[in-house]
C-alpha cells in the first residue's frame, strides 16, 4: 500500500511539474513572441501614398487603397485619411486601409461671353465657382452692360469656389475717344480703379 501511495504520489508530481512547465512555458513564449511582433501605426495623413507604402514595407505592415475622393486641403497622392489610426498597436503582416486624394474638384469654367454680370454670376455659382473682380472696357462687338471675356477663358478647368475675372462692355468706343488714345487709356483706368 505503501508503494501505491508513493508511486500515485510520484504521478501526481509529474503532472503538476508538467503542467506547471506547460503553464510558464506558454506564458513566456506569449510575452516573447507577442511583444517582437507587434508595431505601432505611424500617423499617415498628407503623407504620400507611394512613400508611405514603402516605409509600412519596411515596418512590416502593408497599405491598401480603399478610395479616393477630391480634398482642397490634402495633394493629389496623398493620404487623406487611415484606418487603424495612428499610434494603435498592431501585429506586423498588418493591412492599413487609406483613402487616397485625387486633389481637388476641377470645374470647367462656363461660356460667360455676352451675358449681363447677374446672369454671369449665376451661371458661375451654378457651376460651383465665384465671380472675381469685375473690370469695364469699351467694346464696337459687344452691347453694354455685356461680358466681353472671363480670365480665366471658358472651358479651362479650375478648383471649385474658384474666383473668375469678368471685364464688363461699357458700349461702343466714343468716336472722340476714338481719335484720343491717352484719353481712353486714362478713362479705363479710372474705371477699373473704382
Amino acid at each position: 500500500m505503501k508503494t501505491l501511495k508513493t508511486i500515485g504520489f510520484v504521478i501526481l508530481s509529474f503532472i503538476i511539474i508538467f503542467l506547471l512547465g506547460f503553464v510558464i512555458s506558454r506564458t513566456v513564449l506569449y510575452f516573447y513572441t507577442h511583444h517582437r511582433n507587434e508595431v505601432e501605426v505611424p500617423d499617415l495623413s498628407n503623407k504620400d501614398y507611394r512613400k508611405a507604402k514603402h516605409d509600412l514595407y519596411k515596418m512590416g505592415l502593408y497599405i491598401d487603397k480603399v478610395g479616393e475622393r477630391n480634398s482642397l486641403e490634402v495633394l493629389n497622392g496623398s493620404i487623406i485619411s487611415q484606418e487603424p489610426r495612428a499610434n494603435t498597436i498592431v501585429k506586423k503582416g498588418y493591412t492599413i486601409d487609406v483613402i487616397v486624394s485625387k486633389g481637388p474638384e476641377l470645374i470647367k469654367i462656363p461660356t460667360l461671353d455676352n451675358l449681363t454680370l447677374d446672369e454671369a454670376r449665376i451661371r458661375l455659382i451654378n457651376s460651383g465657382l465665384e465671380v472675381g473682380n469685375v473690370n469695364y472696357s469699351y467694346s464696337n462687338e459687344i452691347q453694354k452692360g455685356k461680358v466681353i471675356y472671363s480670365q480665366p477663358v471658358y472651358g479651362i478647368d479650375i478648383p471649385r469656389n474658384s474666383k473668375v475675372d469678368l471685364v464688363i462692355s461699357l458700349g461702343r468706343i466714343p468716336s472722340t475717344i476714338n481719335s484720343k488714345k491717352d484719353l481712353y487709356d486714362s478713362l479705363l483706368e479710372d474705371l477699373n480703379e473704382n
